[in-house]
């Protein structure tokens, strides 16, 4: 099989086309080793910055992002004939202590920042979820009723729940748990809790009803007639090679387009300019190996170890990658231009290869691995200090191959700073498609780059870990300072943004308003971007920030052209979750679109309401002429009587809007 981008890479390209070639590859390689299921998606919503498996959840630090593209994954996946299974089934946002500890979420926070990925998966009739290892409010995921009934009940579920590998800790057929996972059976510490025995005293009305799921997955993927082996029949199938030209096509481009270009001041990239004769490769990172759990000096089976291509754990994946010192040399001896290496993080060799040439490419990096959260979010192995050395001696681009979030502390002495969340085997040609210009960079961050590590959720120690955050994490946050911001990616070009405006949908369709903008490329290279829209709610709604609501990729836009972007905001887009009700309620008020670049990009902004704020009638009108004809009477001037009716307190929200019309911000 390949190794192909990881899915936090995968959610770094915004792009739900992509995503579902991504899962149609994957179930096609998963079908060609006589495989019927595929255990993922992974799209839990990261809170914790550190958590070792950061790199396997989907959904970032969105869970609108994390939705659109768990669909995706879903459906492409399941196109071919093999089952997907969305895990884990719930709050397990930290290693350190994922089998003993207790996350504690209100319910609030849980509807609007942890579930919606897995309720997309759900709507898009994903076969099975699995539980995962951590407790909720003190009951394991696996054994905890209240949340496999939110799960098959109040989200719709009619697939079936089965446990993480030594994930089960009851026979919990009355919880809603249907299938027990291997990890049981070896003793009184790991008893087998689904054998016949045990099933003897559970009530046959749940043995049924789980035994009935399962089926019905069976029956509805296929699976009686499609499967092509019986465990333990299968080594023959499991040894296929399976790997395609059009699948390491595949695995270059995705892992090309979630390149997030973060940083290119003095327009040091693309590397095409006539006057680079000479480029420096510098750092260890550059020419790594890939790790592989079972050879000789390389842990000898630890198992948790990540590369720079490959988060360590259950998902880790080794065989032959294209390293970035590869990749970039290839592409720059084909334009003629000169490669020097320092293939260490030794400094003085560093800054003397970096003197040598036009242009110094520092490649850095960091890992992580299942079972284990990262100590910190520095880089490897003293990078920091080579890339302060390095920069004095070369104009310098970093180039950073990571498992989720770092600190930049020398992010403003840099020309040029790209990030890639394990690109795969495909990572060094991914690098020089991006580097030469070959692809313009169109990745956007699906998670907040934190300026310090004290900008960021830490795992939590105790036993039990409370969110005592809610919902501000990441760009939702007050508190913390980003060094980039969630969403940002830049490009070899540059847009405008034009005026926002809304209108009506037509009663039949899913759609509450539709918001349109245009796209202009207004610099010199053929480029495409991501036009991101994020909504502020009525105060009703009890939301910290304007949420991401939308998104659209353009096509290639060619300079001077332009695109319109329609986005059509549902019934849900304009809900949020009302506890006391007990579930999403249309909110009504006054909302503002905000539509840019990134969560801090905001290029243009729209007021307009929904519901009861409806201030455009004849009566209302007439009752503001006169209030502004008597002020005018009394000696005060008609500019003046507009200005003190518009004044004071709460005046923004008290001028005149057409019911779902345009209003600009200021």
């Amino acid at each position: 099989m390949h190794c192909l981008a990881f899915p936090l890479a995968m959610a770094a390209t915004w792009d739900p086309p992509v995503v579902r070639q991504f899962g149609e590859a994957l179930g096609r390689e998963f079908k060609g080793k006589g495989a019927n299921a595929i255990l993922g998606p992974s799209v839990n919503v990261h809170r914790v910055a550190r958590n070792g498996r950061n790199f396997e959840y989907m959904s970032g630090e969105d869970p609108y992002l994390g939705s659109r593209l768990a669909e995706a994954y879903v459906q492409g996946v399941q196109s071919e004939g093999v089952f997907a299974v969305v895990k884990h089934w719930v709050f397990n946002e930290q290693e350190i202590n994922r089998g003993s500890e207790s996350s504690v979420v209100d319910e609030k926070t849980k509807w609007e920042i942890y579930y919606p990925p897995f309720k997309a998966s759900v709507d898009a009739g994903v076969s099975a979820a699995m539980c995962s290892y951590n407790k909720v409010d003190g009951v394991y995921s696996c054994s905890n009723e209240h949340e496999l009934t939110v799960l098959h009940e109040k989200m719709g579920f009619k697939g079936f729940v089965q446990s993480d590998w030594w994930a089960t800790h009851a026979t919990s057929l009355e919880q809603g748990l249907d299938q027990e996972m291997p990890g049981t059976g070896s003793g009184d510490s790991h008893p087998e809790y689904f054998a016949p025995d045990e099933l003897l005293q559970v009530d046959h009305e749940a043995v049924d009803t789980a035994a009935k799921r399962v089926l019905a997955v069976i029956h509805r993927m296929k699976l009686a007639e499609s499967t092509k082996c019986a465990p333990p029949h299968c080594k023959e199938w499991f040894m296929k090679h399976v790997s395609t030209p059009a699948h390491v096509s595949l695995a270059r481009d995705s892992a090309a387009k979630s390149v997030v270009l973060l940083k290119n001041e003095k327009d040091i990239l693309p590397l095409s300019h006539k006057d680079i004769k000479k480029i420096a490769i510098i750092g260890s990172v550059a020419d790594a190996p890939s790790y592989d759990p079972n050879g000789q000096g390389q842990g000898h089976g630890d198992w948790a170890t990540g590369d720079y291509y490959s988060g360590g754990g259950s998902g880790h994946l080794s065989g032959n990658v294209v390293t970035a010192v590869q990749g970039i040399t290839k592409r720059a001896h084909s334009m003629g231009i000169d490669v020097i290496t320092s293939l260490s993080n030794h400094v003085e060799a560093g800054v003397h290869a970096a003197k040598q040439a036009d242009v110094a490419i520092v490649v850095t990096g960091t890992t992580s691995g299942e079972s284990r959260d990262r100590e910190d979010l520095s880089l490897d192995d003293n990078a920091d200090d080579l890339v302060k050395a390095v920069q004095g001696a070369s104009p310098t681009v970093v180039l950073v191959q990571a498992p989720g979030a770092v600190v930049m502390p020398w992010r403003d002495s840099v020309e040029g700073i790209l990030i890639m969340f394990l690109g795969g085997q495909e990572t060094g040609n991914a690098w020089a498609d991006v580097l030469f210009g070959d692809l313009a960079p169109t990745g956007r961050l699906p998670i907040m780059l934190p300026a310090t590590e004290a900008d960021s959720v830490p795992p939590g120690m105790e036993g039990t870990v409370p969110y005592s955050e809610g919902m501000e994490t990441s760009y939702r946050s007050k508190s913390f300072k980003a060094a980039f911001p969630f969403g940002h990616g830049l490009t070899y070009t540059t847009f405008q943004h034009s005026p926002l405006a809304n209108e009506t949908c037509a009663a039949a369709e899913d759609c509450q308003i539709r918001i349109r903008t245009s796209v202009k490329n207004t610099g010199n290279v053929v480029a495409p971007t991501v036009v991101q829209l994020y909504l502020e709610f009525p105060a009703v709604a009890g939301l910290p920030a304007p949420f991401l609501k939308g998104f659209k990729k353009t096509a290639h836009i060619h300079p001077g052209s332009a695109e319109e972007v329609v986005f059509e905001l549902s019934s849900r887009d304009i809900s949020y979750y009302d506890v006391a009700v007990g579930d999403y309620v249309e909110a009504t008020g006054t909302f503002r679109a905000h539509v840019g670049e990134s969560s801090a990009d905001i290029r243009q902004s729209l007021k307009f309401c929904i519901g009861g704020c409806d201030t455009n009638q004849p009566s209302v009108l007439v009752g503001i002429l006169a209030a502004v004809i008597a002020l005018s009477a009394a000696g005060v001037g008609v500019c003046q009587a507009l200005k003190k009716f518009a004044g004071g307190s709460g005046a923004e929200d008290a001028r005149p809007l057409v019911s779902r019309g345009l209003q600009h911000d200021a």
